[in-house]
């Protein structure tokens, strides 16, 4: 190689190694990350990086290491197809190797797509460490309410728009323009989102429903739930039957509202919650 010529193949399988290594970083950091609502209510970030740019981080270098994995086998074709060659008679010898992969392969898609454990372990172990971030003070009173304005957050919860300027201006917080989003709002102030929030609520006139759409409660097993508003089994069981919703057993809500054609939303307001 001449002095201040790039290696194209070394330059490619290095990048593709650090892309690979930031794939798996990524990757583990959204699978314990909070949901959307809350990482984007209350600025979750860890190590810097807002949820937002873990994601753009993931899917950048999943993409551009696709291209580049594409690239490498360009750059190597002959080599590949010498390659393969000399192995084509080794193949038959792999037989057993090949078909326990293949078998393999098919079982972990299986397990994944008809939720069997231990693969709905994984699934389900991520879902328990996600909703484990929310709590009183990071959740949202509906999904991406940083994204509504000024004037449509007082409807959501229920105080007139005059009060929380007054409100927000005695705390130092400056409002400009009502048309503004929260997220906005928040930001010019260097504050979170769920910090207006929270100071909003503390008068107690505010109203929230924990049964939100995006709300994460379709999670929850229909036994969480009613234990949840004091609700026996067989009370929980009566009120879903009168609506001609049938429960086979303990399971978690949006199950059960699939198995029932309906949304968990639905299954909530059967059970007379919302």
């Amino acid at each position: 190689m001449k002095q201040g010529k790039i290696n194209w193949r070394s330059f490619t399988g290095v990048f593709m190694g650090y892309s690979l290594v930031i794939m798996i970083i990524t990757g583990i950091v959204l699978y314990i990350a909070p949901a959307g609502r809350i990482a984007h209510w209350s600025k979750w970030k860890f190590l810097g990086f807002t949820k937002t740019e873990w994601q753009a981080l993931h899917t950048l270098f999943s993409f551009i290491w696709s291209g580049f994995a594409i690239y490498h086998v360009i750059l190597n074709w002959k080599a590949l197809i010498n390659y393969m060659r000399r192995k084509s008679k080794e193949v038959l010898k792999l037989r057993k190797e090949f078909t326990y992969a293949t078998i393999f392969t098919v079982l972990i898609f299986a397990g994944t797509y008809f939720e069997i454990p231990p693969f709905s372990s994984v699934m389900d172990l991520g879902e328990y460490v996600t909703d484990s971030w929310a709590n009183e003070t990071n959740e949202p009173p509906v999904p991406h309410a940083e994204l509504q304005t000024l004037a449509e957050f007082s409807k959501t919860i229920n105080m007139p728009l005059r009060k929380i300027v007054a409100m927000l201006k005695e705390n130092n917080i400056t409002v400009k323009d009502s048309s503004k989003t929260i997220e906005k709002i928040a930001s010019a102030n260097k504050i979170t989102p769920s910090k207006i929030y929270l100071l909003l609520k503390s008068e107690g006139k505010t109203e929230q429903s924990k049964y939100s759409r995006g709300s994460g409660f379709g999670r929850k097993l229909l036994s969480e739930i009613l234990n949840e508003n004091n609700l026996t089994w067989e009370e929980g069981i009566a009120r879903l039957k009168s609506k001609g919703v049938i429960v086979k057993n303990d399971d978690k809500l949006r199950s059960i509202a699939e198995e029932n054609d309906l949304t968990p939303l639905e299954i909530i307001e059967a059970l007379g919650l919302k």
